[in-house]
């Protein structure tokens, strides 16, 4: 099938894409938060109006504040945009859409159909009807002002994958999108069987994205046909100027490789990450590391359960089944509990063995237990969820019921650290998320790649507390409070070198994140230097000593003098 490959030796960070999307929307949470043309924040102007109760009447007599984006559409307030340029420059897109989307939120409601969905099909409608060449075929560009979004044509050669879609959810989404339809001009208008096949295709196929902090989700057509995805990938994307999408090499990458990305989190257990993927790319994943025996892979640790008896392996069960259809992994709950009646899994350092039903057990009072506490979380009970995730420690890793490296163990961990941080213990939040960086490196190497992005993320919120604790504990001068300073100091300068190394590699060497990780990294540097500096033990100068004759210098003892004696 069609795939890229490196035609020469390329370091990690090289640019090796970049696209721009053939048609990309804000999602609902950052709706009036970015542009709808270019991505860049909005900007937002006060204004009064008068008060609404809980049902959305007016309180008489009262007033309130709201802040909406200075520049929208006043027509269907769905589309809100950072300047009036780029308000004009989208009008030939919004046009067509905008009687559709005025009555977008009625008709997703009605036919219990995601909104997004609806609104991705008609940012395809729009950039379609503005768009000269439809058919364009996609070409590799190497910067922004090279890339042109990719054609329509295009977007039909991905795979809808239908099959995979439920009839019932199938019909209403047909029903909801002749509903749209009708409201769009009859010129750009498209078949209702291909409105269809696009929904299905945006799906199937979609990126969600990350900028300036607020979420788009777009289809770039040709990052799709070209790059595989693989649990141990030597690429990344990310979201730049104006909801382009960049492809860099994480990793260095000798010449024929395939350039690869991944679609799912890394540090997760096989079978968690290959549903993931059934679920929202709709294939069963059969990559190298995938494809590695368990018990050879790092993967036996993700959700790796210790032996009770050695108290050092864990214990092996070779997952055979291959699941291809979604209905089957939704339905056939049973096939599992079929599939291990009888069956042993093997500690991989000692003889013992144990039932994969009762390791299957034990791991389903685990999950419970880890989503209990994270229920607190969401509620924002910060000291229960911090009590509950303790206790998921002590009575899962203290007790050597789950491997160290168990993701979730290290889910915890991360957990941990942000509620510690949120409760003001920056101390534990710093010991939580030096577990997690040491444990994720630590798990042979191999569970996630070099410079890959969450990792990076792991050591910039380390480096950055790490700083701002040695600031606080500064003015502590004795030989303790300066050793606590000192390692802080120093545990910062390391941490933000990593995170300035990885963020260059992920987004460019003049990029805005490399350049918040490099202003950190210089700012621990030169506290680290100042600190070493003031702290060092300056050698004492010798006094000169004045000549003075040898009877002053040391004058005669009054005492009798020793008499010498002699041993026969």
């Amino acid at each position: 099938g069609r795939h890229a490959t490196a035609a020469r030796d390329l370091p990690a960070g090289t640019l090796v894409a970049v696209e721009k999307p053939a048609a990309a929307i804000v999602r609902n949470q950052s709706f009036i938060n970015l542009c709808h043309h270019c991505f860049n924040p909005v900007t937002m102007k006060s204004h009064t109006r008068p008060k609404l109760d809980q049902n959305g009447n007016e309180v008489k007599g009262q007033k309130e504040k709201i802040s909406l984006p200075a520049f929208a559409c006043g027509k269907c307030k769905m589309a809100a945009y950072c300047s009036e340029k780029c308000q004009s420059d989208h009008a030939k897109e919004h046009n067509v859409q905008c009687d559709a989307l005025a009555q977008s939120n009625r008709i997703a409601n009605a036919h219990k159909v995601p909104l997004e969905d609806l609104r991705a099909v008609l940012a395809l409608i729009g950039r379609r009807a503005a768009t000269s060449d439809l058919d364009a075929d996609p070409k590799f560009a190497a910067s922004t002002a090279e890339a042109q979004p990719t054609g329509y044509g295009c977007v039909l050669d991905l795979n809808p994958n239908r099959h995979y879609i439920g009839r019932d959810a199938i019909k209403d989404l047909q029903a909801a999108l002749k509903e749209m339809l009708a409201l769009v001009p009859e010129d750009a208008r498209i078949p209702l069987s291909e409105a269809a096949e696009v929904a299905c295709i945006f799906k199937s196929n979609e990126h969600p994205l990350t900028v300036h902090n607020q979420h788009i989700m777009g289809l770039y057509p040709f990052s799709a046909l070209y790059f595989h995805h693989s649990c141990m990938p030597n690429c990344v994307y990310v979201c730049e100027n104006q909801g382009a999408l960049y492809v860099r090499t994480l990793t260095d990458v000798p010449a024929e490789s395939e350039l690869t990305i991944t679609y799912v989190e890394l540090y997760q257990p096989r079978e968690q990450r290959r549903r993931d993927l059934l679920l929202t790319r709709h294939f069963w994943c059969k990559c190298r590391r995938c494809s590695t025996p368990l018990s050879q892979s790092v993967d036996r640790f993700m959700d790796g359960i210790q032996c009770s008896e050695c108290k050092r392996g864990v214990m092996i069960f070779e997952e055979t089944k291959e699941v291809q259809d979604i209905n089957e992994l939704m339905t056939d709950i049973s096939a599992l509990d079929q599939e291990i009646q009888g069956k042993y899994a093997e500690c991989e350092t000692c003889p013992a063995k144990i039932e994969v039903t009762k390791l299957v057990d034990l791991l389903k009072a685990a999950i419970t237990d880890y989503s209990n506490a994270h229920v607190a979380v969401q509620q924002g009970d910060l000291p229960k969820a911090r009590h509950l995730m303790e206790r998921f420690v002590a009575n899962y890793e203290d007790k050597h019921v789950l491997h160290p490296s168990n993701a979730y163990l290290i889910n915890t961990y991360t957990s941990l650290s942000r509620v510690c941080s949120q409760l003001g213990d920056v101390d534990r939040a710093i010991r939580y998320t030096t577990i997690v960086v040491e444990r994720t490196l630590g798990a042979d190497g191999e569970a996630v790649p070099e410079n890959y992005p969450r990792l990076a993320e792991y050591y910039m919120s380390l480096g950055d507390m790490c700083l701002k604790q040695a600031k606080k504990k500064a003015a502590n001068r004795t030989p303790a409070g300066r050793s606590i300073t000192r390692r802080y100091l120093k545990e910062a300068k390391s941490s933000l070198e990593s995170a300035y190394k990885a963020r260059k590699v992920i987004y460019g060497d003049d990029s805005q994140k490399a350049a918040e990780a490099q202003k950190l990294m210089e700012s621990a540097r030169k506290e680290y230097d100042e600190f070493i500096k003031a702290t060092e033990k300056k050698p004492k100068k010798k006094q000169p000593t004045p000549s003075t004759p040898a009877s002053v210098a040391a004058p005669q003892s009054s005492a009798p003098a020793a008499t010498p004696t002699t041993s026969a």
